[in-house]
């Protein structure tokens, strides 16, 4: 699918390649009960190409949250935050490099093959054995799509930073260090090439600048609007499939309308694309598929 978006549509996808470090930023929405998906968000970037968003995002943190506040989805009903919040998507656009969210359904027990069972006498599975069942296939999840993206975007000999929110997956220093042997087990077998250094941390390893913060806030505001469009897609059955093209559904909260508009375009250097996982009727088997959106006037399936 990313091949052939990449062939189809010119500058779909940036070149990341050319700095010496790849940072992927990850956040993620609907663990809730009531939610219909489960949302993956990552950005991709480089830091050393960040220096006009830096001097944006300062400029933006004075006028607006010199307090030192995050941004973030479920904190949108701050009035400041709300002000603040153009302001930040316009910073955020200056970004050389992609917005990509994966969407699952909650019905969906497991991405991987039922059949193949863990051997859990494994030495290096061990570790592992304490981490409650769901959180272990949201971790495998995650660190799967990170190294997919790892592979597609990166070049031999580049270093490799990935931030991951603060959660379940990296909740203490025991549960990161965890965290990071299994993502370079498992990009090791996605990669052709070999990478230099690969680090992770959470935005707990901020210096203070709030730039991992404020970098972590934009996946943050993709997965929470994203999975609430969605969401009220669904309630009023218009999420259909077979390049179906609808208009946004209304009853929106205006935080996600707003982010939404601004999500829909993709002329600016920080790209975007959405997938989305859901089961196939009557069958075990799962389908991917890409939501395009065309402005704040239709959305396309």
């Amino acid at each position: 699918m990313l091949c052939r978006l990449d062939s189809q549509e010119k500058h779909s996808l940036p070149n990341l390649r050319g700095a010496q470090t790849l940072c992927i930023i990850s956040d993620y929405s609907g663990q809730h009960e009531t939610a219909t998906f489960e949302t993956l968000s990552f950005l991709l970037t480089n830091l050393e190409n960040c220096g006009l968003w830096e001097q944006k995002r300062c400029e933006w943190r004075r006028q607006f949250l010199p307090d030192g506040r995050r941004m973030g989805f479920k904190s949108l009903n701050d009035g400041a935050k709300q002000r603040a919040l153009e302001q930040f998507l316009e910073a955020a656009d200056s970004l050389v490099g992609i917005s990509i969210s994966i969407l699952v359904r909650r019905n969906i027990e497991t991405l991987f093959d039922k059949n193949d069972r863990t051997d859990w006498s494994n030495p290096e599975l061990v570790p592992y054995r304490k981490w409650p069942k769901r959180t272990l296939e949201k971790m495998l999840r995650i660190v799967h799509f990170a190294s997919f993206f790892t592979a597609g975007f990166s070049r031999s000999g580049q270093d490799v930073l990935w931030i991951t929110d603060e959660d379940e997956i990296a909740a203490n220093e025991s549960r990161l260090r965890e965290l990071t042997r299994i993502f370079g087990n498992i990009s090791s077998h996605y990669l052709t090439h070999d990478l230099g250094h690969i680090r992770c941390g959470t935005t707990k390893s901020d210096n203070g600048s709030r730039q991992l913060e404020d970098l972590a806030s934009i996946p943050d505001l993709v997965a929470g609007a994203v999975a609430e469009s969605l969401t009220v897609l669904h309630r009023q059955d218009l999420f259909v499939g077979g390049g179906a093209v609808f208009p946004p559904p209304n009853a929106m909260q205006p935080k996600v309308s707003t982010l939404m508009n601004w999500f829909a375009t993709n002329r600016k250097p920080l790209k975007r694309l959405v997938a989305v996982i859901e089961p196939v009727s009557a069958s075990e088997a799962l389908e991917i598929k890409q939501l395009k959106y065309n402005g704040s006037n239709d959305w396309q399936d």
